[in-house]
């Protein structure tokens, strides 16, 4: 059984396997019962039955002795036996319905081969000095019973090939198995190189694949700690060796110098706060997750009317970039939507300083918001006419910690954080947030937020009717 992707289930490749070993096994009890075990208990007897039938057709010229002799092999060893001449005549036989004569066929090949048995019968012919068939005996003999023996020993055929047959069925399950755990091991310790890189199209295969993706996450995570700690460090830099020289220059009575720097403090000061508020949200987002793993932070959930949240954004805009021009359209019937208007003013803003700080200040950053759906959601997109986002950073830029300009100075820094930031506080609200770019047509991120649902517990009704129970 395979599934649309053309994955082999392994629990049908084990079903398949074990059917084929019962059909193996039980074929391999019934050769063994019936052309090797059965033979060993039949044939021993078959030379004393052509004995007798030779010493019949010996007296084939005493009939009251001949009728004698073949009633009483009947009784006593239940063989039926009718003997005939070579020209088909029937000279004696046990039975009250006795068999046919032989074919000309069948005589020519008595003459080659006197005695021949096979399931239960028998042929035996006696043959004279000219290689002719002078007389012969058609022999009917019951089929012995295997005993008790001989259907042990089909038993144990058949066990054991039912155990050689599983040898290769449990490596091939256990043997990927056991390399994923060595390789998961050697990673632990510290081998982050290790990959499965497994090609089955099966349950195995894709716990191998699952592990490569996990691992590769890992390496990712890793290196973005690094890179995190490389920005943070530069950007503590700086603003410690001004406020040190200050200090230095404050204890050697130089105050009217020390002076001159505390207007490059206080930007280098403001910098860092909004650096450790980044850091300390991201941690916070981090923590507070719920079962499914997914970033939950605490949210003051209000309903608010889009349209004024979106201008409130433009507002801000101007007061911090006077001199960008910010266009684009927004809709006049935008769905309200219930959400942390703290948080979602903080996408806004990342949004917007984003646009501003990789585009050109002649060009214009729109800001747009209209109504979509199915389900009924706010849709707000950020579009600048930058230098866009290479194709290889594209799937990263909502990593922590991730920079896919890594020439920028300070006045571009930061280090990462925002846009990870702005992903989560989106999926909080059950909404999503993507981006395009392209380095000759810019950037747009749109973010998607669900419409609010009033709850029936607030609709207006419940509201009047509490009212009034409350003033009764």
């Amino acid at each position: 059984m395979t599934d649309s992707k053309g994955r082999t289930h392994l629990l049908f490749r084990v079903y398949l396997y074990g059917i084929s070993m019962l059909a193996l096994a039980t074929g391999a009890s019934f050769v063994v019962g019936n052309y090797v075990l059965r033979p060993a208990v039949e044939v021993p007897s078959r030379p004393s039955t052509a004995w007798i039938a030779w010493h019949l057709i010996e007296n084939a010229d005493r009939p009251e002795l001949l009728a004698r002799e073949l009633a009483d092999l009947k009784r006593r060893s239940r063989i039926e036996m009718t003997l005939f001449e070579a020209d088909g005549r029937r000279i004696a036989s046990n039975l009250e319905n006795p068999p046919d004569a032989l074919p000309a066929a069948e005589l020519a090949r008595l003459s080659r081969q006197p005695t021949h048995f096979g399931q239960g019968v028998g042929v035996v012919a006696s043959v004279g000095s000219d290689g002719k068939v002078q007389r012969y005996a058609r022999i009917r003999y019951p089929i012995a019973e295997l005993p008790l023996g001989v259907a042990a020993a089909q038993l144990a055929v058949a066990l054991s090939v039912l155990a050689l047959l599983s040898i290769p069925l449990a490596r091939s399950v256990t043997a990927p198995v056991e390399r994923l755990a060595k390789l998961t091991r050697a990673f632990g310790a510290g081998d982050l190189s290790l990959r499965v890189k497994s090609d089955r199209r099966d349950e195995i295969g894709d716990l191998a694949r699952a592990f490569d993706e996990m691992a590769d996450r890992l390496v990712v995570l890793r290196r973005s700690e690094k890179e995190m700690l490389a920005n943070v460090s530069h950007e503590l830099r700086t603003p410690l060796a001004r406020i040190r020289l200050a200090l230095e220059l404050v204890r050697g009575g130089d105050a009217t110098r020390a002076d001159s720097y505390l207007a490059d403090i206080e930007e280098d000061l403001a910098e860092l706060e909004q650096l450790l508020d980044g850091i300390m949200t991201t941690a916070r987002l981090d923590l507070a997750r719920g079962v499914a793993g997914e970033a939950l932070p605490p949210l003051t959930l209000q309903a608010l009317e889009s349209r004024q949240l979106l201008e409130a954004a433009r507002a801000r805009f101007k007061v911090r970039y006077p001199e960008r021009a910010l266009g684009g359209f927004i809709e006049d019937d935008l769905p309200s939507v219930s959400a942390d208007p703290a948080m979602l003013r903080r996408v806004l803003d990342n949004l917007l300083d984003n646009a501003v700080k990789f585009s050109e200040p002649s060009d214009a950053i729109e800001l747009e918001a209209v109504r979509g759906g199915p389900p009924e959601s706010l849709v707000i997109r950020v579009r600048d006419r930058g230098m866009g986002i290479t194709e290889a950073d594209l799937g990263r830029v909502f990593e922590p910690f991730f920079r896919s300009d890594r020439s920028r100075t300070r006045a571009t820094g930061g280090v990462g954080l925002g846009l990870a930031v702005a992903r989560r506080i989106v999926e909080a609200h059950d909404g999503s947030i993507s981006v395009v770019s392209d380095k000759h047509s810019g950037t747009c991120f749109t973010v998607s937020v669900p419409a609010r649902r009033p709850s029936p517990s607030n609709s207006p009704e419940r509201l009047i009717a509490g009212a009034e129970a409350r003033v009764s």
